[in-house]
């Protein structure tokens, strides 16, 4: 099965290496393709600029979009979300007759909740920040497309190469928060086997996916775990609420792990305990 990898980043590469290992062959775009590890077939391509997109092989069966804004703002996420998921499925349409799939990686920061609020599939899309309007405008566009559309609406990404809160640690600017703080979390690895997985789900796949780990859990647990793992002091606590915060909910991965999915990293102290040991490297 042929597949194409579009805004092919780390999470992309990690999945295309998966499908490749199954036997199929990959194609991924970015600015320069030369970083793409063997058996991923690179070209290099400009999703944002002027030049014309090459052909889209009409063979590919499924198309993986994992954008990666330029900007972080507002011009920065339509450039690389909305204006690039147009322009795919307008390429998709004229040129992948067999075309199985999209798969859209976007955020949990679509969702709605707060004050500790469970979160599912079927709670309403509520955006707090304008880039997250974006990304859910987003979804809308490619739900609307009439092509086969799956969106992963990923929590929090960590893994290799992605260790903020170790780095808050290790550097003494952790502060436990003040009040609840609900975290989620899923793992590079993960997020990458939950591509190949609904790819894999054929007709059976679903148009939305919420896809985190087993474990919400609050901030203040996380900096305490990391610390006892750094042999470090727990972090002194913060004296008053963070100027912007996230939304304090638990997202529920259920409808996921009710298709057979499984998690490699149930929790944040396993896939932590991972990052720390270098278990993994971030693709370039």
């Amino acid at each position: 099965m042929k597949i194409l990898l579009i805004s092919c980043g780390d999470v992309a590469t990690e999945a295309g290496l998966r499908f490749a290992a199954l036997g199929h062959e990959v194609t991924g775009w970015r600015r320069n393709s030369s970083k793409l590890p063997a058996p991923l077939h690179g070209q290099d391509v400009d999703l944002q600029g002027d030049e014309p997109w090459p052909r889209i092989d009409p063979e590919t069966r499924i198309a993986v979009l994992t954008p990666v804004p330029a900007s972080r703002d507002v011009p920065g996420y339509e450039r690389a979300y909305l204006q690039v998921a147009d322009k795919l499925v307008a390429a998709l349409k004229e040129q992948a007759p067999q075309l199985e799939r999209i798969i859209y990686v976007s955020s949990s920061a679509v969702s709605g909740g707060d004050h500790g609020d469970w979160v599912d599939e079927s709670t309403p899309s509520e955006p707090n920040r304008e880039t997250s309007v974006v990304l859910a405008r987003t979804e809308q566009a490619l739900l609307d497309s009439g092509l086969p559309v799956t969106v992963l609406r990923a929590s929090g990404i960590y893994g290799p190469g992605r260790n903020h809160l170790i780095t808050q640690v290790r550097n003494g600017t952790a502060r436990l928060p003040f009040g609840s703080h609900w975290t989620n979390r899923i793992h590079r690895d993960d997020l990458a086997r939950a591509i190949v997985h609904v790819a894999e789900l054929g007709d059976l796949a679903e148009q939305l996916y919420l896809v985190t780990d087993n474990e919400p859990a609050q901030l203040e647990d996380i900096f305490t775990f990391l610390a006892g793992e750094l042999d470090l002091p727990v972090p002194p606590a913060a004296t008053e609420p963070a100027a912007r915060r996230a939304a304090d909910r638990r997202i529920d991965n259920s409808k996921l792990l009710s298709t057979g999915f499984t998690l490699a990293f149930p929790g944040y102290r396993e896939g932590y305990r991972s990052v720390l040991a270098g278990e993994s490297s971030r693709h370039p």
